[in-house]
C-alpha cells in the first residue's frame, strides 16, 4: 500500500521520459545524469519504488484473480508448502534491496572502474532496475492477462531470468562502449550474466534460506 500511494504523491513529469528513455537509450540518459543533466528525469528512487510497486500490486491482482498456483516444478524448488514465495510476496522491498546492491556490485567490478563509482552505478541501477520492473508489469499484463499463462510456473521464471540478462546487456553496452575497455565484449557478457544469476538466485532461493534460518 505504502508503494502504491507513492505512485500518486511522487509521479513527476519526467516519470514516461524517463521510462522512455532509460529503455532506449539508457547509455545517454545514464552520461547525462551523471554530468549533472537531471531536470527532465524521474528521481532514481521513486522511479524504481514505482515501477517496483506497480509489479507488485499487479502481480498479487493476477494471481488472486485468476486463483494461480505454483506449479509442480516450481514447488519442488521452493518448499512444498510455498511458504517461500508467500515471504516473496510479503517482504518483497527486503529482498529487492540486495539484488540492487548486488547488479551494481557486478557492473561496477566487471565494467564501471574507475570510470564510475560505486555511488554512480547504485544510481544506475535503480533506474535499470526500475525498468527491468517495468518490462516484467507488461509481461505480467500479455501473459497473466491477455494469454492467461499462470506467472507462477518455471517457465514465465526462465523467462524473466532471460528478459534480465538481455535488458542488462543491452543497458550496458549502451553505457561502456564508448568507453574503450579491454576485452569489452567479454566482459560484458560476465556482467549480465552475473547479474541475472544473482538476481535470480536473491529473489529465488534467499527466501527459502530465510524461512530455514528462521526455524531452526
Amino acid at each position: 500500500m505504502a508503494d502504491v500511494l507513492h505512485v500518486f504523491t511522487h509521479l513527476e513529469k519526467g516519470f514516461l521520459f524517463t521510462t522512455w528513455s532509460f529503455l532506449i537509450k539508457p547509455g545517454i540518459s545514464s552520461i547525462n545524469y551523471i554530468s549533472g543533466k537531471r531536470k527532465q528525469f524521474q528521481t532514481p528512487v521513486s522511479y524504481f519504488l514505482i515501477w517496483t510497486g506497480l509489479y507488485i500490486v499487479l502481480h498479487d491482482k493476477i494471481v488472486n484473480h485468476f486463483n494461480y498456483l505454483l506449479s509442480g516444478e516450481v514447488i519442488t524448488q521452493l518448499d512444498k508448502s510455498g511458504e517461500a514465495n508467500r515471504l516473496l510476496q510479503k517482504h518483497f522491498t527486503l529482498f529487492i534491496i540486495p539484488a540492487v546492491f548486488a547488479c551494481a556490485l557486478s557492473i561496477y567490478y566487471v565494467l564501471a572502474r574507475p570510470k564510475y563509482n560505486f555511488t554512480e552505478l547504485l544510481v544506475l541501477s535503480l533506474y535499470g532496475g526500475g525498468t527491468y520492473f517495468m518490462m516484467l508489469f507488461l509481461s505480467d499484463i500479455v501473459l497473466g492477462i491477455i494469454c492467461k499463462v499462470n506467472v507462477l510456473n518455471a517457465p514465465v521464471f526462465l523467462w524473466q531470468t532471460a528478459l534480465s540478462f538481455l535488458y542488462n546487456f543491452w543497458f550496458s553496452f549502451d553505457i561502456f562502449k564508448r568507453a574503450r575497455l579491454r576485452l569489452f565484449w567479454l566482459r560484458l557478457i560476465c556482467a549480465a550474466i552475473l547479474v541475472a544469476i544473482t538476481g535470480w538466485i536473491i529473489l529465488f532461493y534467499l527466501p527459502i534460506a530465510w524461512l530455514y534460518l528462521t526455524k531452526q
